[in-house]
This record gives structure tokens, sequence and C-alpha cells, in this order.
């Protein structure tokens, strides 16, 4: 019996083996259940829409891609999990995500242990790419540079001077209470109050009314789908009608309806808004429309971002080879949906373009542009 068992595990692996060499398998880890479920069925169901418009096209280096998906629920031991299922057992020659910078942190490691290239453009923490990993690479903007491109904006672009921050206490949250203060005081703003709100909270109305006692002009937040409609929402109902302006789902389809009439003049500080106008963009954008029945969010658009750099990456490396992979992917010189898209010597992106759209009649519209320099 035992020597069957044997046997049988030993034709299981030989035939993941053979099926990885018949297609080209990229593993995709999102949070699939979890508190930011909304966003990453939206991410992995757009880069599923990716794989099938290409492989009608021919697939890469004359293989099909088969992409193979895992939840990692924005939680780090899960991630690691996923991504070491992917690696070990689905036998992927790279991998995309997890999101949440947290989970990214920690499936990054999983990346160097097994030597596959990794890659995110969501996961915005400044400290992922400043730990010398030579198998991750970050195709996003972090926090600290959306802050030098449009902190010193804000105040113009809002009329004001007195901000408050409320923004969800994680890597990225933190990140953006210690990245925008400096341009916005170099700009003549000043900071009246800072508050954090968990990632299992969808009732703010006490801290609301913290924000609300320091008479700010403008609130900034970051929060994703359902913590940016929840806050719009209390924080009209509370009568506060001072400009918002959020990092993360606020220009997004998905944010707009659950949010209602509480979206309108809403500022979104973005990676990526549909209403740009390029032809990689718009050809984008009518796939999903077409196939998803949406407006691509910022996530689709990261998505588009990190697929498509991975892909480009295989075909130039001319094998499905890891290593040969990673190589690739340190010479990037990739035009997408944002723009031009480089990495430094760190795998930090650079030369893509950024946003600070304002929502009117439920349309993001772009009143702001920057481009994200070389560290």
């Amino acid at each position: 019996m035992k020597l069957k068992l044997f046997v049988a595990a030993v034709a299981l692996a030989s035939a993941g083996t053979a099926a990885a060499q018949d297609t080209v398998r990229i593993g995709l880890v999102q949070p699939l259940t979890g508190p930011v479920a909304y966003d990453g069925n939206g991410y992995a169901n757009t880069v599923k829409m990716l794989v099938e418009d290409m492989n009608a096209k021919g697939g890469v280096l004359g293989k099909k891609i088969e992409l193979m998906v895992e939840d990692g629920a924005c939680n780090p031991a899960q991630s690691v999990n996923a991504a070491e299922k992917l690696v070990t057992r689905d036998k992927v020659v790279a991998l995309i995500g997890a999101f949440c910078s947290t989970s990214t942190a920690a499936m990054m490691e999983v990346a160097r242990k097994h030597k596959v290239p990794h890659i995110t453009a969501v996961s915005t923490a400044a400290q992922l790419t400043e730990q010398n990993n030579p198998y991750f690479f970050r195709a996003v903007a972090t926090t600290p540079m959306l802050g030098n491109s449009f902190g010193g904006e804000l105040p113009s672009a809002v009329k004001g001077k007195r901000f408050a921050f409320l923004v969800i206490n994680d890597d990225w949250g933190r990140s953006m209470v210690a990245s925008y203060p400096a341009t916005l005081q170099k700009a003549g703003g000043t900071i009246v109050a800072t508050e954090f709100f968990q990632s299992s909270e969808l009732q703010f109305l006490s801290l609301i009314t913290k924000i609300k006692s320091s008479n700010p002009d403008a609130i900034i937040l970051a929060a994703n789908s359902q913590h940016a409609a929840a806050l719009s929402k209390q924080i009209r109902e509370l009568g506060i009608t001072v400009p918002l302006i959020g990092e993360g789902s606020w220009t997004s389809d998905s944010y707009f309806k659950l949010a209602g009439p509480a979206a309108e003049g809403v500022y979104g500080l973005v990676e990526y808004v549909y209403t740009v106008k390029n032809p990689i963009n718009e050809a984008f954008v009518r796939m999903s429309r077409d196939k998803l029945k949406e407006n691509p969010s910022k996530f689709s658009g990261a998505s588009h971002t990190a697929f498509n750099i991975m892909v480009d990456a295989i075909r130039r490396a001319g094998a499905a080879d890891p290593e040969k992979i990673r190589a690739a992917l340190t010479q990037t010189n990739y035009n997408g949906v944002v723009g031009n898209i480089r990495f430094d010597e760190k795998n930090q992106a650079y030369g893509q373009d950024v946003y600070l759209a304002i929502i009117k009649g439920g349309v993001p519209e772009v009143v702001r542009t920057a481009k994200i320099a070389k560290p």
C-alpha cells in the first residue's frame, strides 16, 4: 500500500511538472476573502481577463499562460502559505501579489527563498524595496513618492491650509501620515489632526467627530472601497462639507456604487484612473467594459501593469526560467496604461504618471498629473 501511495504521489508530481512545461504558469495571490475582498477579486478577475485575451493571441513563448490563483486574504501567514504552494506544488515561474503591504512583505521572502521573480503594483509601503531582495519588483509609486509628487499641490488644489488625516492603521496609512506633512507644510499647509482606524471597523463617527472639532479645510484619507464608502457617507452625515482627498479606491466604480451621492466632489490621489487618454489605456477600458461590464478600477490598472510587465520580461527572457525572467525584469522599459516604467537598482518603478482626479457626476476628472521621478 505504501509503495502504491508513493508511486501515485510521484505520478502526480510528474503530471504537475509536465503541465508546467506545456504552459507558462504564473502565480497570483490576492485577498479573495476578508476586508478588502471586493478590490482583491476585482484585481484577480482583471488578470484572468488579460490571460484569456493574451492566450487568444498566442500566449507567450509559443505557449499558453496558465494562471494559478490563491487567496491571501491580506493575511501575511496565509499569503506565505499561498505563495509556497504556488512555487513548490504548482511550479509557477513568477509570482504576482499580495495586495496589502504586510502580506507582500511576507510573500516576498518566499520568492527570495525559492528564487522566483515577484512583482506587486499595489503595495506601497516604502520599506519593501529597502530589503535588498533581488527577486522582488514594485511597479507602483510608494506612498512617500506620491506625497513628494502631490503633497505640495494640495493646498492650492483645494484652496485650504488646515489638513486632517483619517487613515487605516497599517503600513500604508502610517506611511502616508509620515510622508505628506513635509511637502504640505512647505506649500503653506498645517496638520491639525491625525486619526487612525482599524481594518475591521466600518463605524467611524467617534473618529470623525474628533476630526470635525479640529476645523480642517480638507481631510486626507487612506482607504479601499468598503472603508472609503463608509467614511465618505459618515463624514457627510455629520455635516462636514470640506474636500476629501483619498489614496485608494476613490476613483473606482465600486466606490461610486457604494458611496452614492457622498462620492461627489471627492478627490482621488491615485496611480491609475480609467479616464486617462492614451491608446493602451483606451483599449484596456474597452476590454474591461466588454468583458467585465465595468470601468477599470485603480486595482484593475495595477493588475494590467503588473501582469504585462511580467509577461514582457518572460518574452524577453526567451524562456520560462525564473532566473532569466528576474534578469529581464531588471531591464524593463515598459509602456503601459500609466506611461513608461523602468526599475531602479532597488527594483522600484519610476517614470510613470500619477493623478489627482475629482469626482463629477460619478466620473473621475483628472485635474493634475505628475511624473514619478527616479528615487
